[in-house]
């Protein structure tokens, strides 16, 4: 079987060279068990279909992005459901697809790849509506409603079988067509068969993020993030040593049902048709997911193996050295990164139900 061998990059600004490590490293800690558990099998006004980002309010609450009738729905951390809003449809204050829902300080911005993005206040009323001028793949923000965007790939780039196209990122503000280029880099490892075309799994797929003074772009090469100020300026990237894996079968199993987890089981056939007919990697990629937390410590996770429970991440301070790593669990795919608390999706490898779950943070 053809397997894909990853390319080397060569990116015209690696003049600037990545930051030189010196502060020691500690180890941070998740609690063993969750503190908040969001979603119930049982009642289905509690159930989550398939969650698509989560914040916590100041109140202890917490407000979850859903594929279901109701994109956005909060709880209280007991898990008793406070109120629903953003209902499925393409009117004001409604929500075709929501990818995902992102906390951008005061507001939540609901992600519709069918229509506008739709801005809610913390309480969930909705403010108004608004579009970027280009279209956006993968967005981020920070609290003053800027964003990073990673943009599509070009319909000439796209060729039968394994490819990996280059695209735009920037730095744009809503409702404004000024937009900062960072550059042009690659994007996701895709499959093209026929007619479809999608993310290839255990793919590279580059991730962004952005804080109060910095853009951040990790494109699962290897373990480094590229950094650049909000003028668009190439800083010293972020790096750390990371080994390279060999794709197993097992992995490919557990891709398989982490994206059923994902889009939930009425998509189990399809996804199952078009796993048995990929050429899948030779190696995993170096990094999966990339976050900015509430301190502005930039948090790179280390791709994930089947034959672990557990995933590490290497978290960057805001000057840029090392500060810490951490091992969390590989079923927790993390949306929002608090000063002493972890919040993201859980699905449980048995039962298959998704949950929300809040887990305490430890740093010692």
């Amino acid at each position: 079987m053809r397997m894909l061998s990853p390319q080397s990059l060569v990116l015209g600004f690696a003049l600037v060279g990545p930051l030189v490590l010196s502060a020691q490293t500690t180890s941070w800690h998740v609690a063993a068990t969750p503190s908040v558990r969001i979603g119930s099998a049982e009642k289905a006004e509690l159930s989550l279909a398939a969650p698509a980002g989560a914040t916590r309010l100041p109140n202890g609450n917490i407000v979850v992005g859903d594929l279901a009738d109701y994109a956005i729905r909060e709880f209280t951390s007991s898990g008793t459901l406070v109120k629903r809003y953003a209902r499925k449809g393409q009117g004001p204050g409604e929500v075709g697809y929501l990818a995902p829902l992102l906390r951008c300080g005061s507001a939540l911005v609901a992600n519709d790849i069918t229509g506008p993005l739709s801005v809610f206040t913390l309480d969930g009323a909705f403010q108004r509506g608004f579009r970027f001028p280009t279209p956006t793949y993968r967005i981020a923000c920070n609290a003053a409603m800027r964003f990073v965007a990673m943009g599509w790939a070009s319909d000439r780039d796209m060729k039968a079988g394994a490819y990996r196209p280059k695209v735009r990122y920037w730095i744009a503000r809503a409702d404004t067509s000024v937009e900062v280029p960072l550059g042009t880099f690659p994007a996701g490892d895709r499959w093209r068969e026929g007619g479809g075309d999608g993310p290839l799994p255990l793919g590279r797929e580059p991730r962004v993020a952005l804080s109060a003074s910095r853009a951040y772009v990790a494109l699962a090469d290897r373990l480094e993030v590229l950094v650049f100020d909000l003028s668009g300026k190439a800083m010293p990237s972020l790096t750390a040593p990371a080994t390279r894996v060999r794709v197993t079968k097992a992995d490919v199993e557990a891709e398989r049902e982490r994206e059923v987890a994902k889009l939930g089981e009425r998509a189990r056939t399809v996804i199952e048709r078009s796993f048995a007919t990929m050429t899948m990697p030779e190696f995993l990629p170096a990094t999966r997911d990339l976050l900015v937390d509430a301190t502005g410590h930039v948090w790179v996770q280390h791709f994930p193996s089947a034959s672990s429970t557990t995933v590490r991440w290497t978290v960057f301070a805001p000057a840029g050295n090392v500060r810490a790593t951490i091992a969390m669990p590989v079923a927790l795919e993390v949306y929002e990164i608090g000063a002493d608390y972890v919040l993201g999706r859980y699905i449980d490898p048995e039962e298959q139900v998704p949950e929300v779950r809040l887990y305490r943070l430890e740093k010692r």
